[in-house]
């Protein structure tokens, strides 16, 4: 009697062995209903995981007796715990607190990052994608230069994610642009301005053409002489102040109370411009900026948040989800809701 219990007991055990060695992340993340990358912070010790989703993690894990495979991940065809990122721009604030946000999460799940910078060139930042391939990166994490390279990074075989703006057939996730611009446009009417003007690279940008959305739907309109328009390739604040001088320079009064920037550097270096003129900020014309950097905190600069540690979460959870699940789902676009923060310059 006692042999037929001691091998009813090895049998049971050998069955929870097998069951061990086999189970994966995935079905760890299943069992406890909580995301892989949820799983993967839990086993790596790191923070950032609320505490009943760690129960339910660590509950499965006691369980089952799970041990990370290194040997296996280690094998694991084309892994090299690289993530490539590739920005349009490093000079921009707003891109250097994406960057330190884009390490700190991924040293979170064990990967650290591959950074190239386009400078708003799509054939460099072709040329980046196939330097991420040579090198093996496990994903992409990609803040496009426009839609140019959009359709053949997606044919590749790498998981591949957009930053800042939405773009079908990727994974994307960025502010909602032109609620934003809506938003400025409709402070502007309600703080009572007729007159409107905008600093930027490009007339269809989504931030421009909800401000000038909001203006139509209020009775108002834009008067296209009031659009300071920089070159695309205006990365630094030498370069937007030049654009900006030449622009008051031609003209021989503001015809517009009011004024939205596609940034916090232009929306600095307009208030640097303008003082120089006598021109007073608000009192003669209110500012907005977009992305509510340290330059806006430090500066008074009313300007449209960027959620960056939301977004950055996010995008590394679709990111390490797609790199570890094999099979394939639609592509999801996120967009996040914007938020005016206001402070003296309007």
């Amino acid at each position: 009697m006692n042999d037929f219990i001691l091998f009813i007991y090895q049998n049971t055990y050998s069955r929870r062995r097998n069951l061990m060695n086999k189970l994966t992340m995935k079905e760890i993340a299943k069992l406890a209903n909580v995301s892989q990358s949820t799983v993967s912070r839990v086993i790596n010790g790191n923070t950032g995981v609320n505490e009943d989703a760690m129960k339910r993690v660590l509950s499965v894990i006691e369980e089952v007796g799970y041990v990370p495979n290194k040997a296996a991940q280690t094998l694991k065809k084309s892994q090299s715990n690289i993530i490539g990122v590739c920005l349009t721009e490093t000079y921009n604030p707003y891109f250097v607190e994406l960057v330190d946000a884009l390490e700190s999460e991924a040293r979170k799940i064990g990967y650290s990052i591959l950074l190239h910078n386009s400078r708003h060139n799509p054939i460099t930042e072709w040329e980046s994608i196939q330097n991420f391939i040579a090198r093996q990166v496990d994903g992409i994490i990609l803040v496009p230069t426009g839609e140019y390279n959009i359709q053949r990074i997606s044919k590749l075989a790498i998981p591949t994610i957009v930053m800042t703006q939405n773009h079908k057939p990727l994974d994307s996730i960025g502010l909602d642009h032109m609620k934003a611009g809506k938003i400025v446009g409709e402070k502007f009417i309600h703080a009572g301005h007729k007159t409107f003007g905008y600093v930027g690279t490009t007339p269809d940008d989504d931030k421009f053409l909800g401000y000038k959305s909001a203006l139509y739907e209020n009775g108002f309109s834009f008067d296209q002489k009031n659009y300071i328009q920089l070159e695309e390739t205006s990365t630094n604040n030498f370069l937007m102040r030049r654009d900006i001088e030449d622009y008051l320079n031609r003209v021989e009064s503001l015809d517009f109370t009011c004024l939205f920037t596609s940034n916090d550097i232009m929306a600095l270096e307009f208030m640097k411009a303008a003082r120089e003129r006598n021109i007073k900020v608000p009192e003669d014309i209110s500012v907005i900026g977009f992305d509510d950097t340290y330059l806006a905190k430090i500066m008074g600069i009313s300007s449209i948040h960027q959620p960056i540690e939301e977004m950055v979460k996010t995008t590394i959870d679709i990111l390490l989800d797609r790199m570890e699940n094999e099979v394939s789902s639609e592509s999801v676009q996120i967009k996040l809701d914007p938020t005016l923060i206001e402070r003296m310059s309007s």
